[in-house]
């Protein structure tokens, strides 16, 4: 599942019979629109995305999209079947104000599309990485995780490179989403400990996760 802004994608229409079907092209393929939540609802959407897509048998399959747009949140599922049936003139796509400029300390493909709130969300959840203590010597650190993990994660999740999610991770780094527990290190393919903000001053005693 990538999440993504209406930015990022193109909208059309599908004519199947007597049905106009939403549709959206994303890389080339076309998704259809299985589900619309208030944008006030994204965790909901999340949620349902995951349970009622990602852990189905058969739709884990299909490639599926969480698309933010202006006032929603879509389901989206691949569907290249419908590709002869878009209505000729219904394309649109929306385009930001602002294209970030091309340099070695932006991400490309993916990685640069992908919001990081949303991510962050998604990195955090029960299917993100593994958040639990470990030990560094004789220090305990709760809540963290592992850099190279974070970076396996984010190679799987949003089908990038190694070096564009280390990218990625810094971006989110800088962003204060998450920092190094001791705050000696940037953000690295290795196994140095991260913690996310909303988890510091967490405890095994004091949080129910």
């Amino acid at each position: 599942m990538l999440f993504l802004d209406h930015t990022q994608v193109q909208y059309c229409k599908i004519q199947s019979g007597d049905q106009t079907l939403s549709g959206l092209i994303y890389n080339k393929n076309l998704f259809i629109r299985e589900k619309s939540f208030p944008k006030e609802e994204i965790e909901a959407a999340i949620k349902e995305c995951r349970e009622e897509y990602l852990d189905h048998e058969e739709r884990s399959q299909i490639a599926t999209l969480l698309v933010k747009g202006r006032n929603s949140v879509g389901i989206w599922m691949q569907n290249n079947k419908h590709k002869s049936n878009i209505i000729p003139g219904s394309s649109e796509q929306t385009t930001a104000k602002s294209q970030p400029s091309a340099d070695s300390s932006q991400p490309k493909g993916n990685a640069q599309r992908i919001s990081l709130r949303q991510l962050a969300i998604e990195m955090h959840s029960e299917r993100g990485v593994e958040i639990k203590t470990r030990r560094h010597k004789l220090m305990l650190f709760q809540r963290c995780f592992l850099g190279n993990e974070a970076v396996d994660w984010l190679v799987n999740q949003v089908k990038i490179s190694r070096e564009d999610a280390i990218v990625l991770g810094q971006k989110m780094l800088d962003k204060g989403i998450f920092q190094h527990v001791t705050n000696e290190h940037q953000f690295k393919d290795e196994p140095v400990f991260y913690r996310f903000n909303e988890d510091q001053g967490k405890s095994i005693w004091n949080s129910s996760v």
